[in-house]
């Protein structure tokens, strides 16, 4: 079968999804252990943090100009009460508040020269192999910069808390990993009580794209109550035929909207468009999952 480009929509989820893929931890200036929540200033206000390239990052004090590549991390700023320090965000940060906040294009090889006009005294940007030009360039201009991998809810949790230790919001970081941690612990109480569905992910594209195992929307589906019928597949992200499509005994198909999909190809399935709530694993986890779970049971479970 011939294979047709994922479109536009379906590109950029999968540009945002491919880009995180690992773990971040935080190491403040006199930690012994490495410990994300190891946290603390040293005695001139200077932090520490070794991001998830394992590249540890000292910065004479809290970042008061930021620049984020990270969708996720923009949010994340905004939840914790930092936004005031953006300066700079992507293409893909098209929430109304974020509209005054300069873009300087896309989260993997952005507009440099865009940054540097911003002047940030750090740029959070995406960790992996994706984009090896732009951490060797911001090296190169003296500009500090850190990496995040939010993909799994644990990142979620680790993200935020690198973010309000380089930007002097400890605290509310810390209020809102706890915040999440108690509300995804409340559903996930709800959902077991009720029977376990199983889901197909489907972000668009032909033959279908769907979410394999250990992703965040693995995570999310499996919290609230969905059985991932390509849990066993060996990629993150994968094709597949519409072969296997019948043959999964798939009870309920859940797509992105990303692209028209054929519920000739799961017979019997209930067929849901969740749009893109699952795209960017950060802060709205919550209430990402809650809509999840609503569309599976058919039922509010507030």
């Amino acid at each position: 079968m011939r294979r047709r480009p994922p479109p536009g929509r379906l590109r950029r989820a999968l540009t945002l999804m491919w880009a995180t893929t690992s773990l971040v931890c935080v190491v403040a200036t006199g930690c012994t252990s490495g410990e994300v929540g190891d946290r603390e200033v040293g005695a001139a206000g200077w932090i520490r943090v070794t991001d998830a390239s394992g590249v540890a990052v000292t910065l004479p004090a809290p970042a008061q100009r930021v620049v984020s590549l990270v969708p996720s991390a923009t949010q994340t700023l905004r939840a914790i009460g930092a936004d005031g320090a953006l300066v700079g965000r992507t293409d893909f940060d098209n929430q109304p508040w974020a509209a005054a906040i300069q873009s300087v294009g896309g989260g993997l090889e952005p507009n440099l020269e865009s940054i540097v006009a911003l002047e940030p005294d750090l740029v959070i940007r995406f960790g992996g192999s994706q984009d090896p030009r732009t951490p060797r360039r911001l090296d190169d201009l003296g500009i500090a910069h850190i990496a995040v991998r939010p993909d799994q809810v644990d990142d979620i949790y680790q993200t935020t808390l690198i973010l309000g230790a380089v930007t002097g919001h400890e605290r509310a970081a810390d209020s809102l990993v706890a915040s999440i941690r108690r509300d995804l612990e409340d559903l996930s109480a709800k959902a077991a009580t009720l029977r376990r569905h199983r889901v197909a992910y489907v972000l668009g594209g032909t033959p279908p794209f769907v979410s394999g195992p250990g992703t965040y929307i693995d995570e999310i589906v499996s919290l609230v109550g969905g059985d991932n019928v390509f849990g066993d597949l060996r990629m993150l992200y994968s094709s597949v035929s519409p072969e296997e499509l019948l043959t999964r005994d798939i009870e309920v198909v859940l797509h992105s909207g990303a692209d028209n999909f054929d519920a000739t190809l799961t017979p019997g399935a209930r067929v849901i468009q969740v749009g893109d709530i699952l795209e960017i694993p950060g802060p709205d986890v919550v209430e990402a999952a809650y809509y999840i779970a609503e569309m599976l049971h058919g039922r509010s479970l507030r």
